[in-house]
């Protein structure tokens, strides 16, 4: 009887195929002389495909998007070195908007670690320069631990709170010979609430008048967001969402305010649901700094808040319920007990909330105004399950409160790091990631060249993108910083910008002008039907200094 042999692979070999088992469908990187092995594996694999961007930082940013519009983890590689520093900055903000993003890197050669003998891309220790923007870092020293080690990152991507891990191979273990072990699929196994909690937050439902729904990006979710709608009409509650928690539920259901706005002021609409409340169920926020004003938005009590991380809890609101637990497994439980009866004195009328998702929409000021046409342009030109991809700039940030989004994973937005230049690489990854969906990628000026260089990815796969500039020559945001603290002191934010649609054109991209909020429409209305990569050019002055 013949005895069943298990293959000997390389180190390489041995990465891919831990990667094919987890189900992995991109991976993004520039290969060099320290990753040979890997891509030398890669190119006989037939189920895990390369994506080539033209900077390493270009490449967390696509594995970035892909995790966000799909939920499954983003995969990057990079060589030893600058590979991993170029690569940190978006891995940070992966970090801070909570990104399931898997970052492979190689070292030297285990005798050279933590010796510095003039070996190319040596660093003191690779390790601790990734460590604190990662949730968990592995340094594999065997070939044999690369199977289990990729497994093990995939359970941290699953477990607890989404943020990016790290897995480190030096390159004679990617040499290095090993049994092949088949892994088996690491599946998400989300955290369920006690019966206890449950049981005291329905109690609380139970007690209340009117209950206020806050919602985050952990409600921003396929699995969430549905539910997030339907304890809405069960409760009669308002919902307001976070910037990260747009797409918890349609902006144009009878019961969602909108977000709030990038930033909290007092003389918010919402402060009218939030003041005639009694009870709030905060879903899968933080309730941070950036998002509270520091606390100062008014959160009815008591709060029962839901999160996946129990370091949240408490931090500027007390807490009557605490549950550590996968929103809409929570949802789901609580939802039971309200059918079953656990229900409010008082449901808020719609009038009410319609009344405020209005006032929502009425610009703030005569400044505000001015972007608006731009911004009910894209809306009008997109459709509804777009997926739209932020910058950090004026039309973005007025955006947050503004722009309708209506489905969950369609708005993307570099909120915790504020990551200047991040658009065009994260929709790369998105669209990768959602190739059904339109998906466009918003930035400014300034920020777009940040990044400028992933245009060549669009032109090296066709992929069919719409990049929208507004351009106004300026890094808009510190020149009204300044203008409020020193007027008249402007320095170093003016820009002499090349012309965008010579640059795409040279790229082989179809680029066009927009020169109005209504050519900008039809400009949208042609490159969503074009099935082509374009860049729109938007040519604006909104600003008065």
């Amino acid at each position: 009887m013949a005895v069943e042999t298990k293959r000997r692979v390389s180190g390489g070999v041995a990465l891919v195929k831990a990667l094919e088992a987890q189900g992995v469908r991109y991976v993004f990187g520039i290969p060099g002389v320290h990753t040979l092995e890997i891509y030398d594996a890669l190119y006989d694999n037939d189920h895990v495909s390369t994506i080539l961007p033209r900077h390493e930082q270009g490449a967390g940013f696509m594995a970035d998007g892909y995790a966000r519009a799909s939920g499954q983890p983003g995969v990057a590689i990079t060589i030893t070195g600058p590979g991993v520093t170029n690569i940190a900055t978006p891995v940070a903000q992966a970090f801070a908007d909570s990104s399931r993003v898997l970052l492979i890197a190689t070292n030297l050669e285990r005798r050279f670690l933590g010796k510095l003998e003039g070996n190319l891309h040596e660093m003191t220790d690779q390790m601790a320069s990734i460590q604190p923007l990662v949730k968990w870092a592995y340094q594999v020293r065997d070939a044999t631990e690369i199977v289990p080690a990729i497994s093990e990152a995939f359970t941290q991507l699953y477990t607890g709170r989404p943020r990016p891990v790290y897995v480190e191979i030096p390159l004679d273990v990617l040499e290095e010979e090993a049994t092949l072990e088949q892994p088996g699929r690491i599946e998400p196994s989300p955290a369920l609430p006690p019966h206890s909690l449950i049981d005291q937050a329905a109690e609380l439902i139970r007690q209340a008048r009117r209950v206020f729904i806050f919602a985050g990006g952990g409600a921003a979710t396929e699995e969430a967001a549905p539910l997030v709608r339907e304890l809405a009409e069960e409760l009669g509650a308002p919902v307001c969402t976070s910037l990260p928690g747009k797409g918890a539920i349609p902006e144009d259901h009878p019961y969602a305010t909108g977000a709030f706005g990038y930033r909290w002021s007092p003389e918010n609409p919402v402060s009218s649901l939030m003041t005639g409340s009694d009870l709030t169920i905060a879903i899968g926020t933080g309730l941070g700094i950036r998002t509270t004003a520091d606390g100062s938005m008014p959160l009815p009590k008591p709060l029962i808040h839901i999160d996946i991380d129990p370091s949240e809890f408490g931090k500027r609101y007390p807490t009557a319920v605490a549950i550590q637990a996968d929103a809409a497994a929570t949802l789901r439980a609580l939802l039971e007990r309200i059918r079953a009866g656990a229900r409010p004195v008082e449901r808020w009328p719609i009038a009410d909330v319609r009344a405020v998702r209005q006032r929502m929409l009425e610009p703030v000021d005569e400044r505000t105004a001015r972007y608006l046409p731009y911004l009910e342009a894209l809306r009008q030109a997109l459709p509804r399950d777009a997926v739209v991809v932020n910058d950090m700039t004026m039309m973005c940030y007025e955006g947050v409160r503004y722009l309708p989004i209506y489905e969950p994973r369609t708005y993307i937005f570099p909120r915790g790091f504020g990551t200047l230049g991040s658009s065009l690489p994260t929709a790369i990854g998105a669209k990768l990631a959602r190739p059904e969906r339109t998906v466009v990628s918003l930035a400014g000026d300034g920020g777009f060249q940040f990044t400028i260089e992933e245009l060549g990815v669009l032109a090296h796969y066709r992929i069919p993108i719409t990049v929208v500039i507004f351009n106004d020559s300026t890094h808009t945001a510190v020149k009204v910083a300044m203008r409020r603290s020193h007027p008249g002191r402007y320095i170093d934010v003016d820009l002499v910008n090349p012309d965008f649609l010579k640059i795409a054109d040279a790229y082989g991209i179809q680029a066009l002008r927009a020169s109005s909020p209504d050519e900008l429409a039809e400009a949208l209305h042609r490159s969503v039907d074009s099935g082509r990569p374009v860049l729109i050019d938007v040519p604006l002055a909104l600003e008065r200094y």
